[in-house]
């Protein structure tokens, strides 16, 4: 009995484990070349083992899914999944080159078209679930649900409208530490919801920022 990944028994002492990250839910070690995972013991388990298995099933490339799952003495205790660098972190999307932008978004819309073809519903995806080191991570999949009560273009609606809404708010919250006004502030965002249900992010922004090289450019045009 003891700790297992899948149906593999593994030593994960505190000397084989560095912390990386802690949440609500649970804390991120660095486990080999993995993320690991590990729920509080104290509170109840924040996604289902099925859900959970679901999703190792599922490949992607910036949305991070579970890998490997955790148990301690048969009981789901967290789950692996792929280590991301936080090197580059103080990068911003306001400020990296329109293509490099639209190329990041594009990626994770792959990955949400994907999912939603699984019939899997993005619960909880916000600014704290997200990595963001010159290419962007969605992390953090325990609100992800499975729900077959959508067809797949409603759900792909629903998930990309979300995505958007996280973009928006991620975007907001730059704008809020440099120096334009919260009325500027508030016309950017007014303007960023403005993109319609059935359209793409990435091709919205291709048209807002239009000639501008950033977010950031466009925004001091309209100063």
């Amino acid at each position: 009995m003891g700790y297992r990944l899948d149906n593999k028994d593994v030593d994960i002492s505190g000397k084989r484990l560095t912390k990386i990250g802690n949440g609500g839910t649970g804390d991120v070690y660095k486990y080999r070349n993995n993320a690991l995972k590990i729920f509080k013991a104290e509170k109840e388990t924040p996604i289902d083992i099925e859900t959970a298995e679901y999703l190792t099933t599922i490949s992607t490339n910036r949305v991070l899914l579970p890998m490997n799952l955790l148990f301690y003495n048969n009981t789901f205790r967290g789950y692996t999944y792929k280590l991301v660098s936080k090197r580059g972190s103080g990068k911003k999307i306001t400020t990296i080159p329109k293509d490099e932008l639209v190329g990041n978004i594009s990626i994770i819309e792959r990955d949400i078209e994907t999912l939603s073809s699984k019939q899997v519903l993005l619960n909880g995806i916000e600014p704290s679930n997200t990595i963001f080191n010159g290419n962007l991570y969605l992390t953090d999949p325990c609100q992800y649900t499975k729900l077959d009560s959508l067809s797949t273009k409603e759900l792909e609606r629903l998930n990309k409208y979300q995505f958007h809404l996280l973009l928006v708010t991620m975007i907001s919250s730059e704008l809020k530490k440099s120096n334009i006004s919260s009325k500027l502030e508030r016309q950017v965002k007014e303007l960023l919801c403005l993109r319609d249900d059935n359209d793409n992010t990435s091709d919205f922004l291709i048209d807002v920022i239009d000639k501008n090289d950033s977010i950031k450019q466009f925004v001091k045009k309209l100063q």
